[in-house]
């Protein structure tokens, strides 16, 4: 019965002196410390949104900026933060690139490296030394123009021939002829030569007109993140949607990329195995802790895209998922170096498969001295299988 019910009987019933009074009393009272309970509720509540509110910014702000606290939790984006900084502070000591992160950007070395342990990559159609020198003329309707150097979509441009020297831009409205494709990588400071083009990879699950990028997170030996990214529209990430699992194909949650345009139905690539596998092959094979392993799922099965050293964009992850890529990445950078204690070289290595070099003549790679691009070759079977990685866990 409510205080108000209990009211209007009181109201209905004889004078009863002080005992309708102390009842009507009582009511109110009790309708007072309702009214206080909630409102402690609601204030309880604020106060515990504002706290968890307060403990994610300082865990933010331990990330962001760590000098400012003694310990901090381990961390994916600072990691890849710092290894930006550390690759500019590296480049002006190894002008001629030995130190394998710097040997990683070049998408033909790495075409090499990747064959060399069996990996499919694409087939190269030609290869130019210099913009100017670039010929479309005998290539396919369909093809892929890159640069050896370039990250991010600059320097790549999935073609269509829609008439004699008159291309469209896959997934784009541009009409380019071979003078402006010359022009264009010519100009682009993000573009280096040589450059060459490809065959347009067929996607197996046909979706957008440019296939889905199969990123794989990989912390020498150990997928921590898959990402499938779709692109509408060529080199345009406004546009693109994207979904994140584990390494069995667990999806992580709508939230694990604040700001990403998530899309569960986006399909993963089949069989998942198979390209986990690949992704933790190349990211022992080279000797850096964290690699992101970039492959299409193609009618021919997984066909490597690029070696990715450092991810661009702001790379913000839920706490919890930057967490624990960050500790892997702290833990694979502590099994490189107890292999390399053990005797493997600090050299990213080459299998033993035939792997054809598909640099132009007079390129460093083909010299009698090739400094900084010497082909360092191992045995998978005691690196790339072998060394401190533990067995996965089940």
């Amino acid at each position: 019965m409510t205080g108000r019910s209990v009211r209007g009987i009181l109201r209905r019933l004889p004078v009863l002196g002080p005992v309708a009074r102390r009842a009507r009393q009582a009511v109110h009272a009790e309708e007072l410390i309702a009214a206080r309970d909630d409102k402690i509720g609601r204030l309880r509540r604020q106060v515990a949104k504002e706290t968890a509110a307060r403990k994610r910014a300082q865990e933010r702000l331990a990330i962001d900026r760590p000098e400012r606290f003694d310990s901090t939790p381990p961390s994916f984006r600072r990691n890849l933060l710092e290894l930006r900084r550390n690759i500019d502070v590296l480049r002006p000591h190894d002008p001629e690139a030995f130190h394998p992160a710097l040997q990683i950007p070049r998408k033909l070395r790495n075409y090499r490296l990747a064959a060399s342990h069996g990996v499919a990559v694409p087939d190269i159609l030609g290869v130019w030394a210099r913009a100017r020198d670039i010929d479309l003329s005998d290539l396919p309707e369909v093809f892929v123009l890159k640069s050896d150097v370039g990250a991010g979509g600059n320097g790549v441009f999935p073609l269509r021939r829609v008439e004699a020297d008159r291309y469209a831009v896959i997934g784009g409205d541009e009409l380019l002829s071979t003078a402006d494709l010359q022009e264009r990588l010519a100009t682009r400071k993000s573009a280096g030569a040589p450059f060459f083009a490809e065959r347009f990879l067929q996607q197996r699950v046909p979706a957008e007109e440019i296939p889905d990028d199969v990123k794989i997170y990989a912390h020498y030996g150990q997928v921590t993140m898959v990402m499938v990214r779709q692109m509408p529209v060529h080199a345009n990430l406004d546009h693109a949607r994207y979904r994140y699992t584990d390494a069995r194909g667990q999806d992580l949650g709508e939230d694990v990329a604040p700001g990403a345009r998530v899309d569960l139905s986006i399909p993963l690539p089949e069989p998942l195995g198979d390209f986990i596998r690949v992704a933790e092959h190349l990211s022992k094979a080279l000797a850096v802790p964290f690699i992101r392993v970039d492959i299409y799922d193609t009618v021919d099965g997984p066909v490597l895209g690029e070696l990715t050293r450092a991810p661009g964009g702001k790379q913000r992850y839920r706490r919890d998922h930057d967490i624990a890529m960050g500790r892997a990445w702290d833990e694979a950078r502590w099994r490189l170096d107890l292999d390399v204690i053990d005797g493997r070289p600090l050299r990213n290595l080459h299998g033993l498969h035939p792997a054809p070099n598909h640099y132009p003549e007079g390129h460093p790679s083909r010299q009698e001295d090739p400094r900084g691009w010497e082909i360092v070759t191992a045995d998978c079977a005691q690196w790339c299988f072998g060394g401190h990685l533990p067995p996965a866990q089940g």
